[in-house]
């Protein structure tokens, strides 16, 4: 994509822009903001804090404008509805969030200052001086100014953050869908048919052991009939004259 041309220099996937942003934040802008700071304190109002403030405010602006909301715009926006929860997404609108204001409050100190820089120039061509120039200073200047200090500090620590996470250098928190992914359940595993028993095979019986039997049963049978003929002998041979009933000689056979 355009937005991500050419590649930045830090091996993290993000564009050129993107890595010279963060190298401006973390070597100019934020040490930047700390001497601004020390300025004040030091009372240095004109013209080392009045110039600070004036370069850091001025580059946070193009910043914003160029890259930040391009990249909220290119990727943000159509996404935080649906993954509120989404580190990828939630880190770049707090960003905003606290960013915004605090850059805000940051011009509108430079105004002031620019305001009663005019104002005071002007009353001194008049012939004011000492406490009638009071009416001109921003007297809730230190109030604001610390506020300021503290969001952009914030701000930039978050846009830090944000890089790390949005070029995966960290890993974001709820990255994952919001909508639950459904398992499929396992298909029914069938229960084994039961196996039929195979049918009991009759074994055929010993031809040999069947050939003897008939044998025997002949022999049998041939003895039988040797012995009824040889009572029928007898039967016949005895002086009796009896004759055998006809019934009993076929029992006998």
């Amino acid at each position: 994509m355009d937005y991500l041309q050419p590649q930045g220099f830090l091996g993290t996937g993000a564009s050129l822009l993107a890595d010279l942003t963060l190298m401006a934040y973390i070597l100019l802008i934020v040490p930047g903001m700390i001497a601004g700071f020390v300025f004040a304190r030091r009372g240095q109002h004109r013209p080392l804090h009045k110039y600070t403030m004036i370069t850091i405010t001025v580059a946070n602006w193009l910043l914003i404008i160029f890259l930040m909301v391009a990249a909220y715009r290119f990727d943000v926006s159509s996404n935080i509805g649906s993954q509120p929860g989404n580190a990828r997404y939630l880190m770049p609108t707090i960003h905003g969030i606290l960013g915004f204001p605090a850059q805000l409050l940051a011009t509108y100190v430079i105004y002031r200052m620019l305001r009663e820089d005019t104002q005071v120039a002007a009353a001194k061509k008049c012939g004011e001086t000492g406490q009638q120039l009071s009416k001109y200073w921003f007297k809730s200047a230190k109030v604001v100014m610390r506020v300021t200090i503290v969001l952009w500090l914030l701000t930039a620590l978050l846009g830090v953050f944000n890089y790390l996470v949005r070029y995966d250098v960290l890993p974001a928190f709820g990255s994952g869908s919001d909508v639950p992914v459904v398992t499929a359940e396992p298909a029914a595993t069938t229960e084994p048919s039961v196996t039929e028993e195979p049918a009991a095979t009759i074994e055929p019986a010993a031809t040999v052991e069947a050939d003897d039997d008939e044998d025997d049963n002949d022999n049998s049978g041939s003895d039988n009939s040797n012995d009824n003929n040889d009572d029928d002998d007898d039967s016949s041979g005895s002086g009796s004259g009896e004759v055998v009933p006809a019934a009993t000689q076929e029992a006998g056979s």
